[in-house]
């Protein structure tokens, strides 16, 4: 159930990213990629503090960015 949640809650983590980074739409790719680093950090630290292991919430963590910005490619795609 703790992983339910993780997984909820960093799929809104990274639904704020995904405005921050349109909010933030001038500034230059390694600005964007510092901002990933803080945004994947953040999400690691939530699942950590939700009660997961550490290599249960790095997995968990990688894996709803995985799922996430792929659904978000596809999305586009079907878009354009």
């Amino acid at each position: 159930m703790k992983e339910y949640v993780v997984c909820l809650t960093q799929s809104l983590i990274w639904s704020a990213f995904s405005l921050v980074e349109w909010l933030s739409a001038r500034d230059r790719p390694f600005f964007k990629g510092m901002l990933l680093c803080i945004f994947l950090y953040i999400a690691f630290l939530f699942a950590q503090k939700m009660g997961l292991r550490t290599k249960k919430a790095l997995f968990t963590t990688i894996m709803t960015l995985i799922v996430y910005f792929s659904f978000q490619q596809l999305f586009w795609s079907f878009i354009h």
